[in-house]
C-alpha cells in the first residue's frame, strides 16, 4: 500500500529504481528515511511534500 501511495504521487519508474523496493525485496523494513526523501518538487525541497510523507508512512506502514 505504501508503494502504491508513492507511485501515484511520484510515478511508477521512481518506485521500480528506489532504494525503498530494493530494501523491502531484501526483507530490510527500515525504509522511514529512504521513504521522507522522496519530498522534492522540480528538484526543491519541499515542506509540504515532507510533510506528506511522514503522514502517509504513519497511516500506510506503522500499525
Amino acid at each position: 500500500m505504501l508503494l502504491g501511495a508513492l507511485a501515484y504521487n511520484c510515478g511508477p519508474g521512481v518506485v521500480n529504481k528506489s532504494s525503498i523496493l530494493k530494501k523491502l525485496r531484501r526483507g530490510d523494513r527500515n525504509i522511514f528515511k529512504e521513504y521522507t526523501a522522496h519530498c522534492r518538487y522540480k528538484g526543491k525541497w519541499h515542506k509540504q511534500l515532507h510533510q506528506r510523507r511522514l503522514t502517509e508512512f504513519a497511516a500506510l506502514y506503522v500499525r
